[in-house]
């Protein structure tokens, strides 16, 4: 299930939507619709601001955990209201709390009524390293348990256990820049190097990213495209099993091409010098360069076959160290 339009209004009343970071009822930094830096990216920091835009792209990537988590662990059927309600309260408490809650206990072994009245419960918050009961969360408790008892008429099951739950997925994907962004930054802080700097755009390095973290954590559809379904799944994807020692050199030119493109430097290079360097081929290139040797008459021709294996050496030798660099780097996971 995901969360209806009703129910992001009624998170935004909760919690505000402020352009500029402040710290919340119990010292956290904050932005937006409730956006911390506990919730993943973007970090809130000091001064911090956002536009509106940004601010609903960034609530929409912090529902999409939450509602994962409550499709997860809910195991019974809620209604669209039930389920917006435990979205606003999850958004609030956080997963983990809620899967220790005895709301949710209650929920799954078909104590509506009980489940409700739990809401009441979750009122406290840490003030000076003591739990106590904050005012605002009271209130916000009391709106959800009667958002809760309203008794949507859309009705819809909560998925079993282990089943995943249905998205509508964009052919076309999430193109936004603060979504591309977030995206790019999970990603690299979850070992999928190759996605570069995360700049917010859609390019080669990013749709690589992507297509590896679905195929290795089999995310379908298996594509480059940053639809729902990645969205909801990306949070708990583990992070890469990293260094990859046993990595062979001809399977790191296969997966990075800038070490495919300085094998074939080496290669080339090589044969040049090999080129210039076997006799009698050494005329051949003599004589291809006379009308140069001509103009420079004082040159003697040995230096121009000299500059040709230093050129050919370098290309060379800068194909091999790169190669070599660029294996070195893959394997410990600076990159892809």
């Amino acid at each position: 299930m995901r969360t209806s339009a009703a129910g992001r209004k009624a998170i935004a009343a909760h919690e505000g939507n402020k352009l500029t970071a402040y710290l919340d009822s119990v010292g956290v930094l904050t932005i937006g619709v409730g956006h911390t830096t506990a919730a993943g990216p973007p970090e809130v920091k000091k001064g911090m601001k956002i536009t509106d835009a940004q601010s609903d792209e960034i609530l929409t990537r912090d529902l999409a955990a939450v509602e994962a988590d409550i499709n997860r662990l809910v195991k019974v059927p809620v209604n669209q209201s039930q389920f917006d309600a435990l979205v606003s309260l999850v958004f609030n408490i956080g997963g983990t709390a809620f899967r220790k809650s005895t709301l949710l206990k209650k929920l799954n072994a078909g104590d509506t009524a009980g489940a409700a009245e739990q809401f009441l419960v979750l009122n406290k918050g840490t003030v000076n390293g003591k739990k106590v009961a904050i005012k605002g969360l009271t209130t916000r408790r009391q709106n959800e348990r009667k958002q809760f008892l309203s008794g949507d008429t859309q009705a819809a099951q909560a998925p079993a256990a282990g089943v995943t739950p249905a998205t509508v997925v964009d052919p076309a994907g999430r193109t936004d820049a603060i979504t591309v962004r977030i995206v790019q930054e999970t990603l690299r802080d979850k070992g999928y190097t190759e996605v570069g700097v995360p700049d917010g755009k859609i390019g080669k390095l990013t749709k690589t990213a992507i297509l590896a973290a679905k195929n290795e954590n089999d995310i379908t559809p298996i594509n480059d495209v940053i639809d729902d379904a990645f969205l909801i799944a990306l949070p708990g994807i583990p992070a890469r099993n990293l260094p990859r020692d046993d990595a062979k050199p001809a399977t790191v030119r296969q997966n990075a091409p800038e070490v495919r493109t300085n094998w074939l430097m080496k290669i080339l290079g090589g044969l040049g010098l090999g080129t210039v360097g076997v006799g009698g081929v050494g005329d051949k290139v003599l004589g291809a360069i006379t009308p140069w040797k001509d103009t420079f008459s004082d040159i003697p021709g040995w230096v121009w076959i000299g500059a040709a294996l230093l050129v050919f050496g370098a290309v060379a030798f800068a194909g091999w160290y790169g190669e070599r660099k660029g294996i070195a780097a893959y394997q410990e996971g600076a990159r892809r």
